[in-house]
């Protein structure tokens, strides 16, 4: 009879140790599943990121065209200054257009991990190209429009104020990019750190 007892007492804690296993992993399968879904949200929110950046710079630069050609016909703006600006202006956005087209969609769930880690380096180093080439365009047509501006006023004083004014928007927006683009290669660097922990 103790004998018997002995076993049914075995039994009820085998069947509480199996009850507390598969509850236990039950709990451990959806954790699984939650750090997965917050690793998709993280990963989504990077791209989004680059995906904003996309959508801001095409935006802006053909804004920017559009405002150039517009303040050349209405304000007689000189057509070759005008041209210029307008000519900086598209080989931007071609430069952008060109390295955003070669990054292509960056997804969480890719099987080929590696091929996409590929894209996001290249992403990078295309765009400190396309950006540092951009500024070298900026401050050399800049160079060559301080005087054209300086001359377009009678009041020489005038002229000195424009100049800095421009200096100083310059100025303002190299602080601007350096901020934008440490953000972009941050991200870039995020998302193939996330995908390298996938693997």
């Amino acid at each position: 009879m103790a004998m018997q007892n002995d076993n049914l007492s075995m039994q009820d804690e085998l069947r509480q140790m199996m009850s507390d296993y598969a509850y236990l992993k039950a709990d451990m399968d959806k954790q699984v599943i939650i750090n997965s879904q917050l690793m998709e949200m993280v990963f989504r929110s990077k791209v989004r990121v680059l995906d904003a950046n996309r959508r801001t710079t095409l935006y802006s630069a053909s804004a920017a065209i559009l405002i150039t050609l517009a303040a050349s016909y209405l304000r007689g703006l000189d057509m070759c200054l005008a041209g210029m600006i307008a000519a900086f202006y598209v080989l931007m956005l071609i430069g952008y257009v060109l390295i955003y087209h070669k990054l292509g969609k960056i997804e969480y769930g890719t099987d080929n991990v590696l091929a996409t880690v590929t894209r996001l380096r290249n992403f990078k180093r295309n765009y400190m190209i396309v950006n540092t080439v951009s500024w070298i365009l900026a401050v050399g047509l800049m160079c060559f429009l301080f005087p054209e501006i300086h001359n377009s006023f009678r009041i020489p004083e005038r002229g000195v104020a424009a100049i800095t004014f421009m200096c100083v928007a310059l100025l303002a927006g190299i602080c601007i990019q350096y901020f934008i683009d440490k953000k972009v290669l941050n991200t870039c660097n995020d998302i193939i750190n996330r995908l390298k922990d996938r693997t």
